[in-house]
């Protein structure tokens, strides 16, 4: 029986918020955590490096496994391997230990990307052929906001409650170990609502639950994606766009607090509630950037290049305002702008993406632009941090800025290749047969 738009919603809202939940509430205490049990920044810098690393090695090939064996079942595999990289996280007091644990983490976080993202847009468009998914989008947006606010909140203030317990490196069980407990008790609830509500028919008759013959596939998934996203120019495009996304974001969310630091008068700097609190009004300028991208869209007539091209423009005046400001309060209306136009730009950007890949080989297709997303943050922390070392943070955020600027080009030329009615056509590419595949075997 098939499940209305409504039920999916709540499902997936409702595993998001789960998941979500459990990835902000340790982040406020998350480099702390570590440092009282031994780690320096040095260690620190090459167990997040290794993180990288792992997640760009494994995103494709990850995608191409959920789009081969099920999104479901890979889900279920990525968050079980993130309850165990807790775990291990909760018993470590070495630098191995912790390096394993952000690998394991590294691992479930790709394996999980694209996954039961595919899944919603697939349900939903089965739910009611041709429903606009840009409103689904952005609510799903806002849920992811509103679940990364309320787990930092809540993060950064459970420790408090449990002061009593033992220092910090002293024990198992701490004050900055109880986020950790949480988030682990919520991944465990999370399995468990992703094992009974989400409902998925199998991908392909001839390989449903066999793994074995799925992973042998996943090549032929890889190889399919890329032709995919050479062959059709508006994918290209949204790549290119999301690439710069992530070149932009990288320059933001490095610098900002520095920065911030440098604008504050003497002896504020030090108090941290005031990031806290400038870091809370950007979920805010988010989960509100998501809610006006609707009523935008509709205005514009639902053509969600062009409000795509709108925010992508906003980001950079809000960038190049940033570069320019040298008070803490203006500034802050900058750094919330960016947040802002990014609400406003996610939710086109994806639905434009959704509507140009075929969904047979959508978790794959959404894993080359996490992918692109990952370079663009690389060499954003490469080429704009050594614009800040050598000149100033204002400069790089100007380039990053000007770079924005120019990138809404991008979606501009998404619009015109949409007026004209050039988009993805499912049967001109080549997509693998599994049931052809199984029975010539």
């Amino acid at each position: 029986m098939n499940q209305s738009v409504n039920q999916v919603k709540q499902v997936y809202f409702g595993v998001t918020a789960l998941t979500w939940l459990s990835v902000a509430i340790p982040l406020p205490i998350f480099v702390l955590y570590m440092q009282a049990r031994g780690i320096d920044l040095f260690q620190l810098g090459i167990i997040m490096g290794v993180y990288s690393i792992v997640i760009v090695l494994l995103e494709l090939p990850t995608g191409g496994l959920a789009d081969a064996i099920g999104r479901k079942g890979v889900a279920l595999l990525a968050h079980s391997i993130s309850l165990i990289s807790g775990i291990v996280m909760l018993f470590s007091f070495s630098f191995a230990g912790f390096l394993l644990a952000m690998i394991l983490n590294g691992i479930g976080r790709a394996l999980a990307s694209g996954t039961l993202d595919a899944w919603f847009v697939d349900s939903l468009q089965e739910a009611e052929p041709g429903i606009d998914l840009q409103p689904a989008l952005a609510q799903a947006g806002t849920v992811t906001l509103l679940a990364l606010g309320t787990g930092t909140l809540i993060g950064g203030l459970l420790p408090r409650f449990f002061s009593a317990l033992p220092d910090e490196g002293t024990a198992l069980l701490t004050p900055l170990s109880t986020t950790l407990i949480l988030s682990l008790m919520l991944k465990i609830l999370l399995i468990f609502a992703i094992i009974f509500a989400v409902k998925e028919k199998p991908l392909v008759a001839a390989g449903a639950g066999n793994w074995r013959s799925s992973f042998s596939q996943v090549p032929q998934i890889v190889r399919e994606s890329l032709l995919i996203s050479r062959s059709n120019r508006s994918i290209l495009l949204l790549m290119a766009a999301a690439l710069v996304g992530g070149f932009s974001l990288a320059g933001v969310e490095t610098f900002w607090q520095p920065q911030f630091a440098n604008l504050l008068p003497a002896g504020e700097s030090n108090n941290s509630w005031i990031f806290g609190l400038i870091m809370a009004v950007s979920f805010l300028a988010g989960v509100l950037g998501n809610l006006f991208s609707i009523p935008i869209s509709q205005r514009l007539g639902h053509r969600h290049a062009w409000v795509a091209s709108l925010a992508r423009g906003g980001q950079g005046l809000a960038l190049i305002l940033l570069a320019t400001q040298g008070y803490i309060i203006p500034a802050s209306f900058g750094f919330w702008l960016f947040y802002l136009n990014m609400g406003v730009l996610n939710s086109p950007h994806e639905t434009l993406v959704n509507q140009e890949i075929p969904a047979s080989r959508r978790s794959a297709m959404l894993s080359i632009q996490s992918l692109a997303s990952y370079v663009g943050g690389f060499l954003g922390g490469i080429l704009l941090g050594f614009i800040a070392q050598h000149n100033s943070i204002n400069l790089a955020w100007f380039v990053a800025g000007t770079i924005s600027m120019v990138s809404l080009l991008l979606y501009v030329g998404v619009a015109r290749r949409r007026r004209r009615g050039v988009n993805i056509n499912e049967q001109k590419i080549p997509v693998f047969d599994y049931g052809q595949e199984a029975n010539a075997g």
